[in-house]
């Protein structure tokens, strides 16, 4: 389906390792849509984009990747005008009461069926 396409080409690029360090939601669909790679390059420290070409987040001699709110969009499946999307956006997450700073195995479930319901509905 053109969602998971989509995702799948934007986990690809080199920055979006930065996805997994910002945790909840963004961090659990990185996780399941990224390549087998990922986590490996997110521990690898800041990508090419970052301390090569200096597009992400610098301050003196530290420097991290970014990623902006149209790739968040992106990974959470919401359509061009910003008025449907796939998973809840990640400041409802992330203030949800459900959401306690760290992945439980309540989420995880939530985030299984949510997965299941999706992909019966395409």
């Amino acid at each position: 389906d053109t969602y998971t396409v989509r995702v799948k080409e934007l986990l690809k690029k080199p920055f979006t390792r930065r996805f997994l360090s910002l945790g909840g939601i963004l961090w659990r669909l990185a996780l399941h849509f990224g390549p087998a790679d990922l986590v490996a390059q997110a521990l690898a420290g800041p990508s090419s984009y970052a301390t090569t070409w200096q597009s992400g987040a610098v301050s003196g001699d530290l420097c991290n990747d970014i990623v902006t709110a149209a790739e968040i969009g992106i990974l959470l499946g919401r359509n061009h005008a910003g008025t449907v999307s796939c998973w809840p956006p990640y400041e409802l997450w992330d203030a949800s009461i459900q959401w306690k700073g760290s992945w439980s195995d309540d989420n995880e479930s939530w985030f299984q069926s949510h997965l299941s319901d999706l992909s019966a509905s395409r």
